[in-house]
């Protein structure tokens, strides 16, 4: 790695073998029926183990707890304790993590739990690093059962053991078994402490990199008395470290501590330390800093933020990184709680207008969804001066990515600013934008026009969204026509049916009538008007809307006379059985003898609709 820092090499085969776990070597049945006949459970564990295939033994492995249930507990302790502690020296790292597994999985059937603490400790001294994890995670379970002498005496001091090893891994273990069990260590804690801090202070990177992981959660059990003496020195040594992935962090270690502490002891110790991190030289604990700035600004409350981190954090705005900017940019959204609106328009405004000129549509695109997010909060005269005129020009970035973020928090701006908001150069834009070659940023338009227009109004909609919202009945993709029903139906339940009747059916058959429109723009003109019948009455619907499906039952294109069957027997239900008799069912009997057979399919299972209709009995859905 290029910050010094190696891992211990992981195996490349562990996710192998359970991949190749339908292999078993002796099934559940199989091993049911030999405990049913009395074999010996343990020696038959032998014989499986061993075998030279690693698939078989970690099956093998993973049936620990149906043999510790099979057995007596003396016999555990006597006979399968002393073969895993002989395993647990020998056998290959898949093995030992099944091992490590389940021993936190039985250990609740054993009276006596601390015999596993030996097999977990060899484990905890493996150089294969998910082995050495899983042993750990094990061990932490398995705490939480131990009485409080159990830890002071036994587990504590196996930590302590652990941590003075020449082993590198072990001692690794060592630095993450001190949070489970440090506050009921009793007489323990203080050497406990004392290795934590000689550990931070090692030269090895790897250990200090645990320490930094680990010192977070683990200030969290440690008396406050000593959290403030003893490892704030620690903490401002590993924020200085020399390896940049220590400082990376040491930025997550931060929020936790600050949880912890009190608003003045925070502004003593702590603050200090994150102002340093804010203008760290590496590009890499900026970027963590402005991951986290939202839990960061929440943790230190929002008179410190206020008063310390927000002009620092204007600073990540401007970061040379793309990456920070971006992060930065919208982790602001998520920090809104925690600063107050002056700080942000006295503050904050100015680096965010310069975003809007960034070379990385990314940044601009996050910019776009901090804007609508910042609508939300700050005054309606600052909205529109300061933020509106940004809004429009990112509305017009050559990046379909950047349209879309201002598109999906159009709406919530909406709602603070009014109707007035879509007027002039904001609602010529979104008019340009339905010419996007991007059908997601044409789509994103419709649902857009048709949820501002619920917002405000029938009149609204007629004076400023009518035209824009029309053109999905035209548009080129399928999934934009789509929406564009979808959306209908919205407005219809809003509006009613006297805009249905009046409003939009003399503009769709405008579009319908006109000579060079495609047969799958019908098809879109047809599917809106259909699912109009929702908010019309029986008789609004036989006559405003059962003549255009008729007559184009006649279409010369196949896929229209079929869909039309389709929104015929959809509509079913609301129909008068008169109108299904006299007009619907001798046009559909005669489409039944089309030439194309989809035609005919559709046609026959509609009227199979039309005989239940005009019996007035509930219908059954045939498919299709």
């Amino acid at each position: 790695a290029e910050d010094g820092i190696r891992d211990v090499e992981r195996s490349r085969g562990l996710g192998d073998v359970y991949k190749r776990q339908n292999a078993e070597y002796m099934g559940y049945q199989q091993f049911r029926r030999m405990t049913e006949d009395h074999l010996n459970i343990i020696e038959l564990l032998k014989e499986e183990m061993a075998t030279d295939e690693v698939t078989f033994k970690v099956n093998a492995i993973h049936r620990l707890t149906m043999v510790v249930m099979a057995v007596d507990r003396q016999q555990t302790y006597d006979r399968l304790i002393p073969f895993l502690d002989n395993l647990v020296r020998k056998e290959e790292d898949e093995v030992l993590f099944a091992i490590a597994e389940e021993l936190g999985k039985f250990y609740s059937l054993l009276d006596n739990k601390l015999v596993l603490l030996p097999l977990l400790e060899v484990l905890c001294c493996v150089d294969e690093t998910v082995v050495r994890e899983q042993a750990v995670k094990s061990l932490a379970k398995i705490s939480e059962a131990l009485t409080s002498a159990d830890i002071q005496n036994v587990f504590a001091q196996m930590v302590i053991r652990l941590s003075t090893t020449d082993s590198l891994p072990s001692r690794i273990s060592s630095i993450n078994l001190l949070s489970p069990c440090y506050k009921r260590a009793g007489t323990q804690k203080e050497k406990l402490r004392k290795r934590f801090i000689e550990l931070c202070k090692e030269e090895t990177p790897l250990i200090r990199k645990s320490c930094a992981l680990t010192i977070g959660n683990l200030a969290t059990q440690i008396e406050k008395e000593y959290v403030l003496a003893e490892l704030m020195p620690i903490l401002k040594q590993l924020t200085a470290d020399e390896q940049d992935a220590i400082r990376v962090i040491c930025v997550e270690s931060l929020i936790p501590i600050v949880r912890y502490l009190t608003k003045e002891e925070n502004q003593r110790y702590i603050l200090a330390i994150l102002l340093t991190l804010f203008e760290d030289k590496s590009w890499k604990v900026r970027l963590n800093i402005a991951k986290n700035f939202a839990e960061l600004s929440t943790a230190f409350g929002k008179d410190i933020t206020d008063a310390n981190l927000v002009a620092k954090f204007a600073l990540l705005l401007k970061d040379v990184e793309a990456d920070v900017r971006t992060a930065a940019v919208l982790n602001l959204k998520q920090s809104l709680k925690s600063i107050g609106v002056e700080k942000i328009h006295s503050i904050l405004l100015v680096p965010l207008s310069s975003l809007i000129q960034d070379s990385n549509f990314i940044v601009k695109a996050g910019l776009a969804q901090t804007l609508c997010e910042l609508s939300t909060i700050m005054k309606k005269e600052v909205i529109t001066q300061k933020i509106v005129p940004m809004l429009v020009e990112l509305i017009k970035d050559e990046h379909h990515e950047v349209k879309m973020g201002v598109l999906q928090g159009l709406q919530a701006v909406a709602v603070v600013v009014g109707p007035e908001l879509f007027s002039g150069a904001l609602l010529m834009s979104l008019a340009n934008l339905m010419k996007e070659p991007q059908w997601r940023v044409r789509m994103a338009v419709i649902s857009l026009a048709a949820h501002i227009s619920k917002e405000f109004g029938k009149e609204f909609y007629t004076k400023n969204i009518e035209t824009i919202f029309m053109l999905y009945l035209v548009d080129t993709a399928s999934s934009v026509r789509e929406s564009g029903v979808e959306m209908l139906e919205i407005l219809a339940a809003e509006f009613k049916a006297d805009w249905v009747i009046n409003g939009f059916l003399p503009k769709a058959m405008e579009v319908l009538n006109k000579e060079k429109i495609g047969y799958l723009h019908r098809i879109a003109v047809l599917s809106s008007i259909a699912g109009l019948a929702s908010v019309l009455t029986k008789e609004q619907i036989a006559s405003s809307i059962i003549p255009i499906l008729l007559k184009y039952c006649k279409d010369p294109i196949p896929n229209v006379k079929f869909c039309v069957a389709k929104l015929i027997k959809k509509i079913m239900p609301k129909l008068d059985p008169q109108t299904v008799t006299s007009k619907i069912k001798p046009l559909l009997t005669e489409m039944s003898g089309d030439a194309d057979k989809d035609v005919q399919y559709y046609a026959k299972t509609c009227l199979l609709y039309t005989s239940d209709a005009a019996d007035d009995t509930p219908c059954v859905d045939l498919g299709g």
